[in-house]
């Protein structure tokens, strides 16, 4: 496969970048035109596309919607005489990996062309690691489910059985999003804490700890370019995002197990309020499951302690005064709790740091 397509109308500059790029080892073709470049992307397959964005005929961002529909895999970084901050956001919310500004230095060139072709790398080797782990949680599932109908099973081997098959789907999720580190093991060790301050029996702690690992489930079903976004959101792309916690629900209530049930009204209900301003359903106070307001509370101090591309991570106090002063969000008996419990909690964090 040739690496790159270098798509300009300006030749003196198409050659200079295709001498530049060649010259540090990189297989490449060029193209004066979207017209020529359709032609060369449909004869060949390419890692990355340099693509000018105002070009005679068909423009470089018509272009780059093509390519995003017809050649997902390619990497498309964008290249402009144009300082348009409203215009880069536009090629970022299309799909394209970066954006460089006429006229570009043989540096800012190399090093945008090795992080592109790193980041697609990056994304591939995710969706084939989410694929293959979709097939083996199906094949876990068939295994669970005939473990569930053979009563010579005992009830720890059914128990071990189901935790692994939970465990796997809710990685799942994982694979996509490298934000989320040892989030599932920390997120649901706070929830098996909290489940016990508010009076669970040991078993039913338990239950939780592993069902609130499915909390987000759902988000298989949100697309990549929504899902690893690194900018905030439009108000399109959340509600899309906020569809999680519904689909996470119908895609686990009708299971068998009382474990996988109760991540079904875990995923549904954890992002509900207290007073009523949450999704999916808009519940408040005591309409919401314990399961949902505790899951609530370990999901959001878990996000804030975290680091994100976006952000730094927070420091526990801080974490705590934002909480605490969103406290209309949560069940003021378990933020109670919650801020009891902070010593086993800070315990689980330094067990689990990213």
């Amino acid at each position: 496969m040739t690496e790159l397509l270098i798509v300009d109308d300006n030749e003196p500059l198409r050659r200079w970048a295709e001498r530049v790029v060649g010259e540090r080892g990189y297989s490449c073709d060029v193209a004066a035109d979207a017209e020529s470049a359709r032609e060369q992307m449909g004869n060949n397959g390419y890692k990355l596309v340099l693509l000018d964005i105002n070009m005679p005929g068909e423009s470089g961002m018509q272009l780059l919607s093509h390519i995003r529909t017809s050649d997902p895999e390619a990497a498309v970084v964008m290249v402009t005489a144009q300082d348009d901050t409203q215009l880069a956001m536009n090629a970022i919310e299309l799909g394209a990996y970066g954006y460089m500004i006429k006229p570009v230095g043989a540096g800012e060139l190399l090093i945008n062309v090795a992080n592109a072709l790193h980041r697609r790398k990056r994304e591939l080797e995710g969706q084939r690691a989410l694929a293959s782990l979709r097939s083996t949680v199906q094949e876990r599932s068939h295994e669970l489910e005939g473990a569930l109908q053979d009563l010579r099973l005992s009830k720890n081997q059914v128990w071990a059985s189901q935790a692994e098959t939970i465990f796997r789907l809710a990685r799942m999720v994982e694979f996509r999003d490298e934000d989320t580190g040892h989030h599932l093991h920390r997120m649901s060790a706070f929830c098996e804490i909290l489940a016990r301050r508010a009076g669970s029996s040991e078993d039913r702690a338990e239950m939780v700890r592993l069902a609130s690992q499915l909390h987000d489930i759902g988000k298989v079903a949100v697309p990549d370019s929504i899902l690893l976004k690194p900018g905030k959101l439009t108000v399109e792309e959340f509600e899309v995002m906020k569809s999680h916690a519904e689909t996470g629900f119908q895609m686990l209530a009708d299971s068998p197990s009382e474990v996988v049930q109760l991540g079904s009204a875990i995923a549904r209900s954890h992002h509900e309020r207290w007073d009523g301003s949450g999704y999916p359903r808009g519940l408040s106070g005591e309409e919401i499951p314990l399961e949902g307001r505790i899951a609530a509370l370990a999901d959001v101090f878990d996000a804030l302690t975290s680091d994100r591309v976006y952000r730094p991570a927070f420091p526990v106090q801080s974490a705590v005064e934002i909480m605490r002063e969103e406290h209309g969000h949560f069940d003021p008996e378990m933020l109670h709790e919650f801020h009891a419990a902070l010593p086993e909690l800070e315990t689980i964090r330094t067990a689990y740091a990213d």
